[in-house]
């Protein structure tokens, strides 16, 4: 039987916390689809919180509001929302070991919660059973029915699941709240994606802070940079974690550790500068000379004589060599240039 005479069940269905959802197929537009409304017993504002949620938003990373509808059952009556199927399965605690796959899961969630809280919604319950993998590779959060916006952030029930939920939401008081407690709850979810084990003080009701040692045990095989990281996003007082864009920045950072290449042209002769090749020097005789390395992230002034210009400013040593850039060696009509491009690569799925 059709509903809204578009959608075709497929016969799957499944039930979760507070939702049900039907498999179909659009057959304006011939794709899978689900549908979803909400389990007897549960208000319709979840509902009404997850539609409004999704119409704000537009990511790669966020599961796509489709349409919305009624189901009707005899004289029962159901608000439903029609939302993207994907293909694939939710992360599971435990399923990752430390490495670059590890890294990218993590940097698609950061994109995917800047994009949230860009658009002014707070997620609420982020966690890895409200995260799915696509057959792509591409992360997708789904399930936005604690989801609030900026300007309607509070709550008089602890609502959410204990180790994700920031302290200052174990409260049995009216509390206000920001999208600060997303962050708490990705750097919860940074460590049970490697393991089940999480350290005594997450699960203590509220939870207290970590120690730094304790999380570097609970991370091995990550870099120290990424370990801090994890480390703010969990800290207690709200106002000390960090924006999700930072979080994004920092782990895009890392995955394209060694990955640039800088292309040098000196008197019509072309030198490449990138992990195999990470030092190289400029001489131009008596006005100067240039040494630039490659630490994998950036490229850095290692020494310099003479006269040297980066982009008409003075080159000092230690100073990163501008991405677009042309190297003057000298002064007056004996000057001497040379042209300094580096690549950008991009952080894929």
């Amino acid at each position: 039987m059709k509903i809204t005479g578009r959608y075709e069940p497929t016969g799957a269905t499944a039930a979760g916390g507070m939702g049900e959802i039907i498999e179909c197929v659009d057959l304006h537009l011939q794709r899978r689809v689900i549908i979803k409304r909400l389990q007897v017993g549960v208000e319709e504002r979840r509902l009404i919180d997850e539609q409004k949620a999704l119409a704000k938003l537009r990511s790669k990373h966020v599961v796509q509001l489709y349409d919305i509808i009624e189901l009707v059952d005899g004289k029962k009556r159901d608000k439903a929302i029609v939302i993207e199927f994907i293909e694939g399965e939710n992360l599971d605690v435990a399923s990752f070991k430390a490495g670059r796959k590890y890294l990218n899961v993590l940097w698609q969630i950061a994109c995917g919660l800047r994009d949230i809280h860009e658009a002014g919604v707070i997620h609420r319950d982020i966690k890895p059973n409200n995260i799915r993998l696509d057959k792509e590779g591409v992360i997708k959060i789904i399930d936005f029915g604690l989801a609030r916006s900026g300007d309607d952030a509070k709550t008089r029930s602890i609502i959410g699941t204990p180790i994700f939920m920031a302290p200052e939401l174990w409260s049995d008081k009216t509390v206000s709240f920001d999208r600060s407690i997303d962050v708490y709850a990705f750097g919860a979810t940074a460590l049970a994606l490697l393991s089940k084990n999480a350290p005594t003080e997450l699960a203590r009701q509220p939870p207290e802070a970590v120690p730094l040692a304790t999380l570097s045990a609970n991370l091995v095989g990550l870099q120290s940079d990424i370990v801090a990281l994890i480390h703010a996003c969990l800290r207690i007082d709200p106002a000390k974690r960090p924006h999700m864009a930072d979080v994004q920045m920092l782990l895009a950072r890392r995955l394209l550790e060694n990955e640039h290449r800088a292309l040098v042209v000196m008197d019509g002769q072309a030198h490449s500068l990138d992990r195999r090749n990470r030092k190289i020097t400029l001489n131009a005789g008596t006005v100067g000379s240039l040494t630039i390395e490659y630490d994998g992230f950036d490229f850095k002034v290692s020494s310099a004589s003479g006269a040297i210009f980066l982009n008409n400013t003075a080159a000092q040593v230690g100073g990163i060599v501008p991405g677009c850039c042309v190297i003057t060696f000298g002064a007056g009509a004996s000057r001497r240039f040379v042209t300094f491009d580096v690549s950008h690569p991009e952080v894929m799925p």
